[in-house]
């Protein structure tokens, strides 16, 4: 078979070329220590590294969301931590005042604390984040959380709870809504709120205590007495359910009903009534102002007296739930703090084991790759020498 000069020329040029790509790839592997430099290297493999990739970038936003939720709830801890602690100056501001040596000018300065306190309160509420959003809005977080008005405090936001993804199976809320933290408190101790008429004209003053199991209804005490012979007796009625109680007064007796009992120092008289409703939910603000309005309202008198200190007293019970509330709350945040900061830790342990695995796949062996770079190196010069001696064989060096 005859072979032609321009095939044997072309054998050589390919053989070159091909020692030449074989040695290139050698080197480049070299290079950037990967033994897969494109799909069409190993498939399989490449398959691989391409989900190991996907997974890498998955954990690596998750630690960026996992650093944005901390802030987040740092952020909000903090919040109600000093929110925790206005109330807590504001309790202590009621039982300052609600003592009998307290005049009307030290009522009212500390009534001005108070008010200032709840404007305190209204700043905190409507914290903003770093980039500007009010973090107690929900989804509304351009708008103010709470705005005062005649009315008294309104809640502009949403019910919206603003969640981040911080791994594959896990998305936690970072951001709660300002009406399920200011506005959730309860009044009273919980169950039952004490409320004295303004016309009372005895002065009576009440303590109230309820039991878990007390039956729920809204209870009106009212005292009777014909004669300033006749003795002092009371009624207790529920609005559903109709008389529950009765009996005769006796100072510092207590009246008892439905899980619910009642004493009263002092004397009561003829008319005069205390309401025991349920408690209902109150925002805090409102809670701390009325304070403040209780304080400065109605005069000296004995029965004006024992009101204001039955109010004070009844304020106290509402300072407790709403700091228990805020406790609560700050709690849930604190819980899910640990919970970042299990999820950080699983996150590292998991970027550790994905890059383990793609080592594992796409490490270059340098021993190895040195080894065949040499080879390769080698064949090559004995490619390009071969075919320079084939490039000089002809016939006309044999002519004579």
């Amino acid at each position: 078979m005859r072979i032609s000069s321009i095939e044997q020329f072309q054998q050589g040029i390919d053989s070159i070329l091909n020692q030449q790509a074989k040695l290139n790839q050698t080197q480049l592997q070299l290079a950037t220590g990967k033994k897969v430099l494109k799909p069409s290297d190993d498939p399989a493999v490449a398959t691989q590294l391409l989900n190991l990739s996907s997974l890498k970038a998955n954990n690596l936003q998750y630690d960026r969301n996992i650093n944005t939720a901390q802030n987040e709830l740092e952020l909000q801890e903090s919040v109600l931590a000093s929110s925790g602690n206005v109330l807590q100056r504001v309790r202590e501001l009621v039982i300052q005042a609600n003592n009998a040596t307290q005049g009307l000018q030290t009522r009212e300065a500390i009534a001005d604390e108070i008010s200032n306190l709840a404007d305190e309160l209204l700043q905190l509420a409507n914290t903003k984040s770093p980039s500007g959003e009010y973090i107690f809005a929900g989804y509304n977080s351009r708008t103010p959380a709470f705005a005062k008005s005649d009315a008294g405090f309104v809640y502009q936001g949403d019910q919206g709870q603003r969640l981040l993804q911080v791994s594959e199976d896990t998305q936690l809320a970072v951001r709660d809504n300002g009406a399920d933290l200011f506005q959730g408190m309860m009044t009273g101790d919980g169950r039952f709120l004490l409320e004295t008429p303004a016309s009372n004209t005895g002065d009576g003053i009440v303590k109230m205590s309820s039991a878990i199991d007390s039956i729920s209804d809204d209870y009106n005490i009212v005292f009777i007495q014909a004669t300033v012979a006749d003795p002092m007796t009371y009624s207790v009625s529920g609005a559903a359910l109709g008389v529950v109680a009765t009996g005769t007064y006796q100072s510092g007796e207590a009246i008892s009903f439905n899980g619910v009992s009642i004493e009263i120092e002092g004397a009561p008289t003829n008319g005069d009534s205390y309401q025991v409703n349920r408690s209902v939910r109150q925002d805090v603000f409102q809670s701390v102002q009325s304070i403040a309005d209780a304080l400065i309202a109605g005069g000296d008198t004995a029965a004006q007296s024992s009101k204001r200190v039955n109010d004070l007293g009844q304020s106290i019970s509402t300072m407790d739930q709403a700091l228990e509330h805020l406790q609560s709350r700050r709690t849930t945040v604190g819980n899910r703090l640990q919970v970042l900061d299990t999820r950080a830790d699983e996150n590292a342990n998991g970027l550790l084991r994905l890059e383990r695995q793609t080592s594992e796949l796409n490490d270059l062996d340098f021993a190895e790759a040195v080894s065949r770079l040499n080879l390769q190196t080698t064949a090559l010069q004995a490619a390009q020498q071969a075919y320079i001696k084939i490039q000089g064989l002809s016939l006309f060096n044999y002519l004579r």
